[in-house]
């Protein structure tokens, strides 16, 4: 895409971060995992990821196919299932998928899943997951693509005083805001970014990479991203939309 050979840099991205980190508790694919979804293309995903012998939870972004995805991307260590229980935290994952739309929004019976999951006060600390971005990016053609009902997610995690981090992909760049108590993340890309701050389509030229979460006890967490020391080679910056 746009130049770029997305899934060698896919590939890069993972080596880098377990060479660095040497080991996660869960690897989390917060969607648009193929541009046009195949079986292939997600038992190719799926393969790979098995190798690293770490648990792998995927959610849908706009691109993608959610059935393909659930019956391609399961095997001993990779599932779209939609919690896990790390320690004192649970991970939810949210499908703001809108079939045919490169938007997002919450269905009904979504919300309905959270709530009853957040009432369960056997779990101590929430982490929540989602495609699309619930909040201001600061790039306005990117914004008009988000979460429709997004203030309302927003609103009932912060009824609940032990949802700690919101985290989506979808805006390929990395961002870190606050609302309320609530820590609003996203991840970069792991192939080519979107320029911040831009009210039109615009690319950067920053090198893929992906965020790292440490999830303490007492429901603290600190995060970083983390870059390839490498450029996108072949990366068309003068490319106007896909």
């Amino acid at each position: 895409m746009l130049g770029v050979d997305t899934e060698y840099y896919f590939h890069r991205t993972l080596a880098h971060a377990f060479a660095s980190h040497h080991a996660f508790d869960l690897i989390l694919l917060t969607g648009d995992l193929t541009q046009e979804p195949t079986a292939a293309s997600y038992q190719r995903i799926a393969n790979h990821l098995a190798g690293y012998q770490t648990p792998c939870l995927c959610l849908p972004g706009n691109h993608d196919d959610f059935a393909l995805m659930q019956e391609h991307l399961r095997n001993d260590w990779v599932s779209c299932d939609k919690q896990i229980a790390l320690g004192n935290w649970r991970v939810l994952l949210l499908n703001s998928q809108i079939e045919n739309n490169p938007a997002g929004k919450l269905a009904e019976n979504e919300l309905a899943w959270l709530e009853t999951m957040l009432q369960n006060r056997a779990d101590p600390f929430f982490l929540v997951a989602v495609h699309h971005h619930a909040y201001p990016s600061g790039c306005a053609w990117l914004d008009g693509m988000g979460i429709e009902n997004g203030k309302a997610l927003c609103q009932q995690l912060a009824r609940h005083g032990n949802v700690k981090a919101l985290i989506n992909g979808h805006i390929h760049q990395a961002l870190a805001k606050r609302y309320q108590h609530i820590d609003l993340l996203a991840a970069p890309s792991t192939c080519f970014q979107f320029a911040p701050d831009s009210a039109n389509f615009r690319i950067d030229d920053a090198s893929p990479g992906y965020r790292v979460l440490e999830l303490f006890d007492d429901g603290s967490l600190n995060t970083a991203c983390y870059r390839l020391p490498e450029t996108l080679k072949g990366l068309d910056l003068d490319n106007r939309g896909y």
